[in-house]
Order: structure tokens, then C-alpha cells, then sequence
């Protein structure tokens, strides 16, 4: 068989709906290995329009749904909902609310809230960071979106006794960013860079002060280092290159 016929007659054969689905069936002897190659490279994108809701709601349904999927799942439904077809609306808002749910249970599983100032520093990361991905993923209005932020920040520098260090100091940087409030995030990171400049922080400090569009910062921060010895991808240190020039 080569790949025409097994295209002419694809009606005689069992359908997998993903390249995987296919992939098993050709090693269970169901399909041909034309129906793999043709499954796999005849994949459109699920974020192009017109979206195919068996697939939205397939990839909604996986236990291991990363944030990156998750805010462009909610976007998805976003503006769906704002679509003309009424059931394709309300399939867009159930799913819309599904998701929403399911980071807001991660919250609540923690069972951190209102023992911060007792809880392990893992915990209170894990809880924070759970609070910054429902802001992203729910907070499609302002007032929402900050006050979960807020939260997050808050859990992360209650307890006075807490030094704010790796994850849980970037954490809360990012925190502050995305509330404006970048002079606070920007006085911070200057103390921070003066204990020991890392990658991590100088990363930080340039996104900050571009997000003031201070390019006097982003040279003095630039000319402090040295950009090849950095653990970057090439693509990152051509464009921090190109800021330095």
C-alpha cells in the first residue's frame, strides 16, 4: 500500500483523533503506517481558528495541563463566548469555568490560607504560585486579576522571619510586574544585585527597567556584565547584544 490508496480508501479505517492514537493503532495492527505518517503530518494547531471543540475539550480534560496551555485554553473560550453560534458559546463557558475551577481547587487543596505565617516555606511557594497562574488564567479584568496577585505576593513576604530566596524571590518580582509596580520591583532588584548578580536577577532587572522603558538602566545593567558568560540561548544573547551596542 502506499499513502494514495491508503488516503483513497482512509473511510475503511479506523480514525484516530491524535498522532499518538495513531501511532498505538498501527502497533496494534488496526492501521497501516500510512495512517500514522498521514495523522501526523496533517496536525493543525488546536489555537487556530476554526477551532475543533473535540480537541479543546480533549486537551482541557488532561491531567497534565501546564500553565502555558491553560492561559491560551482560557483565551480560547474567551472569545468564544463572545461568538455568535449560542451552543458553541455555552460549550466555550462551561469549559471557560472548568478550568478556572480547576486552578482554583489547586488553591484550596493546599489548605494553606490563614496559617501563612506557620506554613513551610515549600508550602507557601506552592501556594503563591498557585494564586499568580489563577490571576493569569482568570483575571481577564483588572480588579481580579490584581487582587490574586496581591495575594500571592502577600503569601510570599508575610512572615517577617521568611528571606525571599531562587523561586520564591523571582515569584514575587514577577508579582510586582505584572501590578505595575515596577519602581518597588526595580528598588528591590537593585539591593538584590548588590549581594551577588546572577542570571536569574540580571534577567529580571533588564525586564523591569524595559518595562519602564528606561534604556539608560538597560545599558548600565548591561555594561556590568558579561553577556557570553551567561547561561543563555544564543537567540537571548544577541538580543541583550543588541541592547548593549
Amino acid at each position: 500500500m502506499n499513502g494514495f490508496d491508503y488516503i483513497r480508501h482512509i473511510g475503511d479505517y479506523y480514525l484516530p483523533k491524535t498522532p499518538h492514537g495513531a501511532l498505538l493503532a498501527v502497533q496494534s495492527g488496526y492501521l497501516p503506517l500510512e495512517g500514522f505518517i498521514y495523522k501526523a503530518s496533517s496536525v493543525k494547531s488546536i489555537f487556530e481558528e476554526p477551532w475543533d471543540l473535540g480537541e479543546l475539550d480533549r486537551i482541557l480534560a488532561r491531567p497534565g495541563l501546564d500553565l502555558g496551555e491553560a492561559m491560551l485554553l482560557a483565551e480560547i473560550f474567551w472569545t468564544m463566548t463572545h461568538g455568535e453560534d449560542k451552543e458553541i458559546a455555552l460549550f466555550a463557558a462551561e469549559s471557560l469555568g472548568a478550568l478556572e475551577n480547576r486552578w482554583a481547587r489547586r488553591i484550596e487543596e493546599l489548605g494553606v490560607r490563614g496559617s501563612l505565617e506557620s506554613c513551610t516555606d515549600e508550602d507557601c511557594f506552592a501556594y503563591a504560585r498557585a494564586l499568580y497562574e489563577y490571576a493569569l488564567i482568570a483575571g481577564r479584568h483588572g480588579p481580579i486579576r490584581n487582587y490574586y496577585l496581591r495575594e500571592a505576593f502577600y503569601a510570599l513576604t508575610k512572615r517577617t522571619d521568611a528571606r525571599l530566596e531562587g523561586e520564591g524571590f523571582a515569584l514575587a518580582m514577577r508579582c510586582l510586574l505584572k501590578l505595575g509596580l515596577l519602581d518597588q520591583a526595580e528598588s528591590i532588584l537593585v539591593d538584590a544585585l548588590e549581594e551577588g548578580p546572577n542570571t536569574e536577577l540580571l534577567l529580571l532587572a533588564l525586564e523591569t527597567a524595559f518595562l519602564k522603558k528606561d534604556s539608560h538602566r538597560l545599558r548600565e545593567i548591561l555594561d556590568e556584565v558579561d553577556i557570553g558568560s551567561l547561561d543563555l540561548s544564543e537567540e537571548l544573547k544577541s538580543l541583550l547584544l543588541s541592547w548593549k551596542a
